[in-house]
């Protein structure tokens, strides 16, 4: 009897812990469960207008640059026209002169995005191409005569029916105010970024419309042409709109109206508007997955919660927590905790002392692994500086180059808001970058003056040999592009490989302009420095041609910011622009 009552004494115990157990994980986990939904249905909602006001505000902004810098070049290149000296005085003589039609034709062939270019007097005479479609013509005209009228840039499209890919139209009076232009240059360009767009092809439902002053679509790249069906008065209600918004509406489709999500962007420069769309129930599919995923895992939880339960109430006791909690900071990282022995069980004491001695062995390994892994580290890099510094030794012109090129392209890094890991690589890269001059001969890389062709040849090569001594070195795989490329060009005439734009490793590009930097600011047997402002005005013009306008853009952020600058310099002896003196038509 006795035994019986103990059975069922322990029996109601258990059912006590396991009901009370149950409900205290059972309620929470229901009214979290319920609040978590609500909660992160909300922030998906509004992470999903953020992610479309992100894609608006990202691709109006690339468009308003391109804009503006096709602008800024169309304006120096008629002002340069203008500034000639020993020209003609009468504007429409001087454009007719042979020198103005191979300055458009170099000018041109510099900017690829350049269909057409034509350069006219407000009276409509110049030099303009003879093989406009005339869709093509009567946009210009039109684009042409607005700018005469306004006295400032304007800009246009070309019809969507008369072209496969969108074309832009900018025409900009030179010189611009109240007095009127003197000449107006006008250019027919491939619209880069939407060109760009429709290669990378958003997806998901995502639908973007380019929208002129008069809410009139001058582009989109909605394929099934739904986008053009929008009722008058919401595209009159998008095209007014110069602010960033997120409006919803629905949009008439075959299949009947779907609703959608659209986010309108202003594009400043041009008086357009980007609107980027996309429907409601795309948008709102990670919320449905959400509550079905939330209702698994609930019942999932729910079913592990009596399991547990069970365990817990036939053998939670006051040892087994305390042994429980130090375990958890152990798990943690905290390996220095240990379980107090007072008042445990034998077995449980044994347990305990065995924990602590294992705790302290491994909280022990583990700072020997971490100062060990710093000792390694320090040395590493302190070889490569070592033996950056006797490469650098080789020239008495160049010594501390490479310590400088890293610091400035670690800079640039920063700028460019790569992650603090990548800014460190790239200061490796940049301070290895070159390391291939220890190959080449002594008189060479101290030679006053112009290398011969074959020198020069050998100069170049120090790239290549740079990348082959340190490719054997694991730890340097990422760094290397940064040592063989940092010679290339965005416009594919660099070396060794004759790589061209995005072809460039990111590593490379920004190397590169932390190099020409260094080079144009510092003394060299061929060269003296010039000071900092001709640098960074020569590394401007250079943008598109030489270096990628991202990297250059970090780099003027740095620059003005103070924290790239250079030792003693001198100001440059000529009075125009001109690259620093290269050997061989290339920087050393």
């Amino acid at each position: 009897m006795e035994t019986r009552r103990s059975l069922l004494r322990r029996l109601k115990l258990r059912t006590i812990l396991v009901v009370a157990l149950l409900l205290s994980g059972i309620i929470p986990l229901v009214v979290s469960s319920v609040l978590l939904i609500r909660e992160s249905n909300k922030a998906l909602v509004n992470t999903e207008r953020d992610n479309l006001t992100s894609e608006a505000g990202s691709l109006s902004r690339e468009v308003n640059t391109y804009l503006s810098d096709i602008r800024r070049q169309l304006t120096h290149l008629g002002n340069g026209i203008l500034a000639v000296p020993g020209a003609s005085n009468d504007t429409a003589a001087r454009l007719l002169e042979p020198w103005v039609g191979e300055q458009l034709k170099s000018f041109q062939q510099s900017n690829p995005d350049i269909i057409a270019l034509r350069v006219l007097t407000p009276e409509g005479a110049g030099l303009e191409p003879g093989n406009l479609p005339p869709e093509a013509k009567a946009a210009m005209d039109a684009v042409f005569n607005e700018a005469r009228s306004s006295k400032g840039p304007t800009y246009g499209f070309v019809p969507r029916a008369a072209i496969h890919k969108p074309q832009a139209i900018l025409a900009v009076p030179v010189p611009g105010g109240a007095a009127g232009p003197k000449l107006i240059v006008e250019a027919q360009l491939r619209f880069v970024p939407l060109v760009n767009l429709i290669k990378e092809d958003p997806g998901k439902g995502v639908e973007v419309l380019l929208l002129d002053r008069q809410a009139k679509i001058l582009w989109t790249n909605d394929r099934g042409g739904y986008a053009a069906s929008l009722g008058p008065k919401i595209l009159k209600a998008l095209g007014n709109l110069q602010v960033t918004m997120t409006r919803q509406y629905k949009l008439p489709t075959p299949e009947g109206d779907r609703e959608v999500f659209a986010q309108v962007s202003a594009i400043n420069e041009s008086g357009w508007s980007l609107v980027v769309q996309k429907p409601v129930s795309e948008a709102f599919a990670d919320v449905d997955k959400l509550v079905v995923n939330a209702a698994v895992a609930t019942g999932a939880l729910v079913a592990l919660s009596f399991f547990f339960a069970y365990l817990a109430a036939r053998w939670v006791s006051q040892p087994i927590q305390r042994l429980t909690e130090t375990t958890h900071e152990i798990a943690e990282g905290n390996f220095g905790g240990l379980i107090e022995t007072q008042g445990l069980t034998f077995e449980m004491a044994d347990l305990a002392e065995d924990f602590n001695r294992m705790s302290g062995h491994v909280a022990s390994h583990v700072q020997q692994l971490k100062q060990a892994a710093q000792a390694n580290r320090e040395l590493f890099i302190g070889s490569l500086r070592a033996f950056v510094a006797a490469v650098d030794a080789k020239d008495p012109y160049t010594r501390g180059h490479s310590e400088r090129v890293a610091a400035y392209s670690r800079t640039i890094a920063r700028y460019l808001q790569l992650p603090e890991e990548v800014q460190h690589k790239v200061w490796i890269g940049a301070l290895l970058h070159d390391v291939g001059k220890i190959g080449v001969e002594d008189r060479i890389l101290r030679k006053e003056g112009v290398l011969a062709p074959d020198e020069y040849e050998q100069m170049k090569m120090h790239t290549v040999m740079g990348a082959e001594i340190m490719t054997p070195i694991e730890q340097l795989k990422e760094m290397i592009p940064a040592i063989r490329s940092h010679h290339e060009a965005w416009n594919g005439r660099g070396y060794p490989d004759g790589l061209k734009g995005e072809q460039i490793p990111l590593f490379a590009r920004i190397v590169g302009v932390a190099d020409t930097f260094d080079a144009i600011t510092t003394n060299r047997p061929y060269q003296q420095a010039y000071s900092l402002r001709f640098a960074v005005e020569t590394i401007t013009r250079l943008t598109g041609s030489r270096f990628d306008a991202k990297i250059v853009t970090a780099f003027l952020r740095a620059f003005e910011a103070g924290e790239i600058r250079a030792g003693a310099v001198r100001p440059p002896r000529e009075t125009t622009l001109v690259e620093p003196r290269v050997a061989g038509g290339g920087q050393r």
